[in-house]
């Protein structure tokens, strides 16, 4: 069954950049459940997009019977320079790091802390999951994950407590792990969020090399950007925007428009602060609440 409910984010603030223009070469590195896509399409636009999820494949099929200028590929982002790409450079790059909600209503992947599902939270088909690490991961590595991903103060603590628990009982499943957080003694940081959302964050980041995956493709992503195009990357917590945030401050044009990099090229910020959902859009759609949008338009 094809799954096909995700709602694209921040659709508007994102337009707004290539508001008026025609015929584009776009690339959405991320392509969900077809959200951003769609929407490019449906301005006459053309897309070239990646996914490694089978699900999105399908919907990319589908939509390429309505939308003959869609080209799909079955990869993850960060192998951009091994794809036999139709477009070499694009006028818009666009990354959401974001889940669709395809990916986070999958039982099977078990990203969500609100359904009880065996423990995996794997999304891109390698041999690590959160079983693997919660149960065979020495004290010292899960303090790693848990103070490095999830930023969680008292990940030493935590990190016993688990070793601890797992010796009399595997954690086999979401909710069993969630009470070893509850149970744990840990104090989680924030009450805004479930206390369980920074010990999951860690979990993923480490089963799918995520910040590992982001920090390759943006040392490529440049031979991709047609000059004066955009590089447009909504992030979802403060490890990731901080890469971006760094990477676009790293490769900024100076104000005599000299490349802070020392090399040909470089990026005009246009985003000093990063964009931030609308009251509205959260309303709508409450996963929007975290997301950062942060562009800068390449020049060379």
């Amino acid at each position: 069954m094809i799954l096909d409910n995700h709602i694209p984010i921040m659709t508007n603030e994102i337009l707004s950049f290539i508001d008026g223009k025609k015929n584009l070469s776009i690339l959405d590195c991320t392509f969900g459940g077809g959200g951003h896509s769609k929407m490019f399409l449906e301005r006459g636009h053309f897309v070239t997009a990646i996914d490694q999820d089978n699900n999105s494949l399908m919907i990319a099929k589908r939509l390429k019977k309505s939308f003959p200028n869609i080209f799909f590929h079955k990869s993850n982002f960060k192998d951009i320079d091994l794809l036999s790409l139709k477009f070499k450079k694009f006028n818009f790059i666009l990354l959401d790091l974001g889940f669709s909600s395809n990916q986070l209503d999958n039982d099977n992947i078990g990203l969500s802390f609100k359904v009880n599902s065996d423990l995996n939270m794997n999304y891109l088909c390698s041999d690590l999951d959160a079983f693997k690490i919660l149960n065979y991961y020495d004290e010292e590595d899960l303090h790693r994950v848990f103070h490095s991903y999830g930023e969680i103060n008292q990940s030493e603590k935590l990190s016993k407590y688990i070793v601890q628990q797992r010796s009399v009982k595997k954690i086999k499943t979401n909710f069993e792990f969630i009470e070893i957080l509850r149970n744990s003694g840990v104090n989680f940081r924030s009450k805004k969020i479930h206390f369980a959302t920074q010990a999951f964050q860690a979990l993923r980041i480490e089963t799918n090399n995520e910040l590992e995956n982001l920090i390759l493709f943006l040392k490529k992503v440049h031979k991709y950007i047609q000059i004066d195009g955009h590089l447009a990357i909504i992030s979802f917590h403060s490890l990731e925007d901080r890469i971006v945030k760094n990477f676009f401050k790293n490769n900024r044009v100076n104000k005599n428009n000299k490349y802070y990099n020392d090399e040909n090229w470089g990026f005009e910020i246009l985003t000093k602060k990063p964009l931030t959902a609308s009251k509205p859009e959260i309303i709508k759609n409450n996963r929007s609440r975290s997301a950062k949008l942060r562009v800068g338009r390449f020049m060379n």
